[in-house]
């Protein structure tokens, strides 16, 4: 068994340029894609787990603090990103080890689930299942068209306040949202890939981001984010633009009716750590749901749990979403 350390400020520099290596990223790309929790001073150190070899880095994992309101539940997870091991270090077992030590630190502080966006495959044996529900809605020009859709006049975000202000009172007023400050809602619209939009004056507030012609987050008034969409559908040269959301009657029927496809998916692999604490918080979110009896429950593996609970195919009584620039 090697030594796992938790990191320190000292040991930033040395961080990005291991995480850069492992993932083959240009320089400064997660300061530069994550600003709210990979600058330097915003970087959460004592959750930055590390094995070294003499003096080096050789294996990362680090678990975020969610703070996340899901239908109802308010609720914080650990989320678990930036796992990797140099590759001439790989197959010592330091991964495990990481992953092991990372799981013991959430339940020591009470987190009842945790998330993370991987491979089935590689965390499947480290309790961790495919699930959740997210309600994926295809729009495209045709559909907006026979619908009647007027395109709405489309302000690109560029730090006025006044949107600024707006923007962070829609996305908070999502049933399932993480919870975030005004600087970290600053720091995400500077992405360097994502491109923001709103309304103008003339329209009920709305806005729309997109990323690589894909929107990634939108609210507000929701026939104006259509408008904004066939504005934007044909501004960016796209055929479609597909929408999420966290479950079915969250889908207005003006989406519904815009929509030329539309499909049910997992959110990531999630991972029960306390199951009873589960149960207790998630309750709210589905008052009259059947649950599983807890007997049953724990006679269950932890991909089982994670399954019957949140599970995207079997009419599970509970959901979890994330939205995209949440993920980490």
């Amino acid at each position: 068994m090697s030594t796992v350390v938790s990191a320190t400020r000292a040991d930033y520099a040395a961080i990005q340029k291991f995480l850069e290596d492992a993932y083959n990223h240009a320089t400064d790309f997660f300061p530069l894609h994550y600003p709210w929790c990979w600058r330097e001073e915003n970087t959460d150190y004592g959750h930055i787990y590390l094995i070294r070899e003499g003096a080096q880095i050789v294996s990362l994992v680090r678990m975020f603090p969610l703070d996340l309101s899901l239908g109802g539940v308010q609720i914080r997870v650990g989320g678990i990103g930036a796992v990797s091991t140099k590759p001439t270090c790989r197959g010592k077992g330091y991964m495990s080890q990481l992953l092991n030590h990372a799981t013991s630190q959430m339940k020591a502080e009470q987190m009842p689930i945790s998330i993370l966006w991987g491979d089935q495959h590689r965390y499947q044996s480290f309790g961790y299942q495919t699930a959740g529900k997210v309600v994926t809605m295809a729009v495209n020009k045709r559909g907006l068209d026979r619908m009647h859709v007027a395109p709405l006049e489309a302000v690109r975000f560029q730090g006025q306040p006044e949107l600024f202000s707006q923007m962070m009172q829609a996305y908070h007023a999502h049933a399932f949202h993480r919870r975030r400050t005004a600087d970290e809602f600053r720091l995400l619209c500077r992405h360097p890939e994502l491109l923001l939009f709103c309304t103008d004056a003339k329209a009920p507030f709305a806005y729309l981001g997109i990323m690589n012609g894909s929107p990634v987050e939108y609210g507000g008034d929701m026939q104006s984010v259509l408008g904004l969409t066939a504005q934007l559908i044909s501004r960016l040269g796209r055929w479609t633009m597909d929408f999420r959301f966290s479950h079915w009657d969250a889908v207005p029927e003006s989406f519904r009716a815009v929509a030329w496809n539309w499909k049910i998916e997992p959110i990531g692999p999630i991972k029960i750590l306390d199951l009873e604490k589960t149960i207790s918080c998630f309750a709210p979110q589905a008052p009259g749901a059947i649950i599983p009896p807890l007997h049953k429950l724990q006679a269950m593996t932890e991909t089982q749990q994670a399954e019957a609970l949140f599970g995207t195919a079997h009419g599970s009584p509970f959901n979890f979403m994330v939205w995209p620039l949440d993920y980490i």
